[in-house]
């Protein structure tokens, strides 16, 4: 939940330069669990509403609302499946499950999950989401598995990166 402390922080932050019309950070949080026990990888993945929407308007060249648009959820899978990619160590991408969404007023929380035959480790994933919009977006991804925890940081140009345990001190 710290993860999810540290975005909300920065949601207030971005919605007061946001509010004065300054919305000049773009950024994505993500967190992929991995569920030994079950045997999938749970994985959350939190945006800003505006950069969302705006993407995938966008793409359909259409307006969209989040919570009434038809098919919003399969415009939001399709753009996923082409821009958060994750990979096994044999290189076959993995097929992301949608299991839902959480509107809020300036966030949304998408929900997927994809089957897991083993940890995290040596996956590679690639995560460009809305790197075709906004030149300065980051994606920020934390990895939890087997009692261990990788941290990725994409930026525009970024290609796919291998998921590998933090080595730095967790002291």
């Amino acid at each position: 939940m710290r993860i999810s402390r540290i975005f909300l922080l920065v949601l207030i932050t971005v919605a007061a330069v946001h509010s004065a019309g300054l919305h000049r950070f773009h950024t994505t949080l993500t967190r992929i669990d991995y569920n030994a026990a079950d045997k999938i990888y749970e994985i959350t993945i939190q945006v800003f509403t505006h950069d969302l929407v705006a993407t995938i308007e966008r793409r359909g060249n259409k307006k969209i609302d989040p919570e009434k648009t038809a098919d919003v959820d399969k415009l939001i899978q399709d753009y996923l499946n082409e821009n958060f990619v994750l990979t096994d160590k044999k290189g076959a991408a993995k097929i992301l499950k949608w299991i839902g969404k959480e509107v809020e007023t300036d966030s949304i929380r998408i929900y997927v999950e994809t089957p897991a035959t083993e940890n995290l480790e040596g996956f590679k994933l690639q995560n460009t989401l809305f790197f075709d919009n906004y030149p300065e977006q980051s994606n920020l991804v934390v990895c939890r598995y087997d009692g261990k925890k990788a941290d990725l940081l994409f930026k525009v140009g970024d290609k796919a990166k291998e998921i590998t345990e933090n080595k730095a001190a967790e002291k």
